[in-house]
Formats: C-alpha cells, sequence, structure tokens
C-alpha cells in the first residue's frame, strides 16, 4: 500500500514538473517587468498622507484624477538632440518651449488648487504639493542612479593575471 502511495505521489511531482517547464508565452519587452501605474500608486499615497474621510475621499479622488491626466499631458519630449550637437537657434526654440511648458504647468496647478479648496484645507493641498517634489526628487535620484549604474563596455580593462 505504502509503495502504490509513493508511486502516485512520484507521478504527480513529474506531471507537475512537465507542466511548470512549459513556455510561457510572453511580451519580450515585459518580460521579468511588472507594468506599474505610477497614477493609481501616487493617489493612494496621496490618499493615505491625507488621511480622508470616505465621503471627503469619493469627492477628492475624481478631481485628482484629472489633475494627473492634464498634467501628465503637459509632459515635455525630450529633446531629439543633446544640446551640444544643436545650433544656437535649436537651443534658444529649445528654451522658449521649455518656459511654455512651466507656463502650461503653472495654468493646471493654479486651476486644480481651485478645485482642490472646495474639498480639501490648505494644509491638506500643501501636503499634495509636498509629496509631488518629494517624488519628483526621488525619481531624479533613481533615474541618476540608473544612469550611472548602466556597465559601459568599452570601457573595461581586461583582467590581468
Amino acid at each position: 500500500m505504502k509503495k502504490k502511495i509513493l508511486l502516485v505521489l512520484g507521478c504527480v511531482i513529474l506531471a507537475m514538473t512537465n507542466v511548470m517547464a512549459q513556455d510561457v508565452k510572453r511580451e519580450p519587452a515585459k518580460e521579468g517587468r511588472k507594468k506599474v501605474n505610477f497614477e493609481e500608486m501616487q493617489l493612494k499615497q496621496v490618499l493615505g498622507a491625507l488621511m480622508l474621510d470616505d465621503n471627503t475621499a469619493a469627492k477628492f479622488t475624481p478631481i485628482y484624477k484629472k489633475y494627473q491626466e492634464e498634467m501628465k499631458a503637459c509632459h515635455m519630449p525630450r529633446p531629439a538632440k543633446k544640446y551640444q550637437d544643436m545650433t544656437d537657434d535649436e537651443i534658444a526654440k529649445s528654451i522658449e518651449e521649455q518656459f511654455a511648458h512651466g507656463r502650461k504647468m503653472l495654468d493646471v496647478k493654479e486651476k486644480y488648487y481651485k478645485e482642490f479648496k472646495k474639498v480639501l484645507n490648505i494644509r491638506q493641498i500643501q501636503k499634495i504639493y509636498k509629496l509631488e517634489r518629494s517624488n519628483m526628487h526621488r525619481l531624479g535620484k533613481e533615474m541618476n542612479h540608473r544612469k550611472n549604474m548602466k556597465p559601459q563596455m568599452g570601457n573595461r580593462r581586461p583582467d590581468k593575471k
């Protein structure tokens, strides 16, 4: 009886091994990575930091989501060239685009400041902006860290023995 149980158990384990060994079709870019929805994470962070009651959170959430969408729409793409490869006219145009981008972002912030005031008190609004600055600072540090961590194959020295 013991031998039969062990034999059945062994067969189940072997069958499970074959099932687990099957190739799973994944898209190459997403392999090993989870898509992170930063807007949702940021909303959860803000809601947690503000400690809103359910009623206020229900009023605030759609306003904040619209705010996030408009701020995301203001995103300025990176220049196609590095500044050292640009002409003076291209650099001047890039600087003017940065000014326009800054004005657009400021307009969105002012618009939603008025909307936030309808639901939140001034200290809660200040906390939102402080969290945003903190997140941007942290993201910038992370980007710089990743940029500096890339292996540079051409600069490696061969091992000396």
